[in-house]
């Protein structure tokens, strides 16, 4: 479907890459997809400096897309081309050299029937700060796409008039898009809650809603322990399973010494050091910069086409214990939310009267390169959650109360 118009929130035209100044270059922890016709726009390459290392270090993927034909060879974690923190493709040849990979990130584009939606992507420093520091609720225009104004590649996509005669919600995508952003954006309830009023949303989208129609679910006392034991095993699993960037493991230090956490901790000792940051350090800050975590959340349902999720996702998220896809999308969200805000919450406790808006930045944005930008670990996600029955809005209950 040929798309007619252009979604995206007000802040994305303000975006501008800044180079060599940036703390954590985006040329660093990933392995870099080349696009078909870049690849052989390299191949035709002569150019006396660059020809021969685009021949030799560009090598071409086994069963794979036009998007991810081939791939730059790495330089330890770097990719080969960055040099004093540019891409010497760029510098040399010119940004109509990027792959598409390149030349859009942190950029981030699907389609949602005919409208193109953009957003930016977190795991960049300086798209982060634009995203979260507003303290304004995010707000998106639309306007007529102008054809072949953007690079698009194999953009994900969402076709609902192929669901015409679906029972299925996935056909009123639009609409429950907006009604997501509202509830996440409604600022008379804590984030907490408007996360449970999200679950009780999706059940209600399932054809499965347990409570009366419009109700919270019945309260709880937070339980921080518990809490805290479940989203230690995620975050150790991402840990111990693939490259971690630099600036994510400072912040996990940051947490365990904001808690005491040795190896001689027992665990009731350090839930009781958590609630304890949590109580004396993180809520006084949260109380007048709560709308970070409403940005963050919003930015990842924008990006992730939630509640039906990106298509090319679904497959590697399957889990026959789990009761729907709208289920796994929640399931996700509720998890990188727990795991961003018990790492903070450890973090305050280590910077005390410290603790600020850079340090919030800095976690979600090294956390967003770290785990969303993983191929294997959202599913290994919904796999634990699984295996410890934690597939339903009133099973997560305990990773979103505090």
């Amino acid at each position: 479907m040929k798309p007619v118009k252009l979604f995206q929130p007000r802040h994305f035209d303000a975006f501008h890459c800044i180079g060599a100044d940036c703390e954590d270059t985006c040329c660093v922890g990933w392995h870099v997809r080349v696009d078909k016709s870049t690849y052989e726009k390299y191949q035709e390459c002569s150019d006396p400096e660059l020809g021969s290392l685009l021949h030799k270090l560009i090598t071409i993927n086994d069963n794979s897309s036009d998007d991810g034909y081939a791939r730059i060879a790495l330089n330890g974690a770097a990719c080969s081309f960055l040099s004093d923190g540019l891409c010497s493709i760029q510098q040399r040849l010119g940004e109509e050299y990027l792959s598409i990979t390149c030349a859009t990130f942190p950029r981030i584009i699907n389609r949602v029937d005919e409208v193109l939606q953009r957003a930016l992507g977190l795991a960049c420093p300086e798209a982060a700060r634009l995203v979260l520091l507003d303290p304004k609720p995010m707000e998106f225009d639309e306007r007529e796409y102008e054809d072949g104004s953007i690079r698009l590649g194999n953009s994900p996509s969402v076709d609902t008039s192929s669901l015409t005669n679906s029972p299925e919600p996935y056909r009123f995508f639009p609409d429950v898009q907006r009604l997501v952003t509202a509830l996440l954006q409604n600022r008379s309830y804590p984030i907490q809650d408007r996360l449970l009023m999200l679950g009780c949303l999706c059940e209600d989208l399932d054809g499965r809603p347990n409570r009366i129609s419009g109700d919270l679910p019945a309260a709880r006392p937070a339980n921080p322990t518990a809490q805290l034991e479940i989203v230690l095993e995620l975050i150790v699993a991402r840990i111990g399973s693939d490259y971690n960037p630099r600036s994510f493991l400072d912040c996990y230090k940051e947490f365990m010494d904001g808690i005491q956490w040795t190896a001689a901790s027992a665990m009731d000792e350090i839930g009781f050091r958590y609630a304890e940051a949590h109580a004396q350090h993180y809520v006084s800050f949260m109380a007048t910069h709560e709308y970070i975590l409403e940005h963050y959340l919003v930015n990842y349902a924008h990006t992730s086409l939630f509640p039906v999720g990106l298509p090319e996702s679904s497959g590697r998220l399957h889990d026959d214990r789990v009761p729907s896809r709208i289920a796994t999308q929640y399931m996700l969200m509720i998890a990188y939310f727990a795991i961003i805000r018990t790492l903070l919450i450890g973090m305050a406790g280590f910077h005390k009267a410290a603790f600020g808006a850079g340090q919030v930045v800095k976690l979600i944005q090294s956390f967003t390169k770290t785990v969303q930008h993983s191929s294997t670990y959202p599913g290994l996600v919904i796999r634990m959650l699984a295996d410890q029955g934690m597939t339903t809005p009133a099973s997560l209950d305990v990773l979103i109360r505090n």
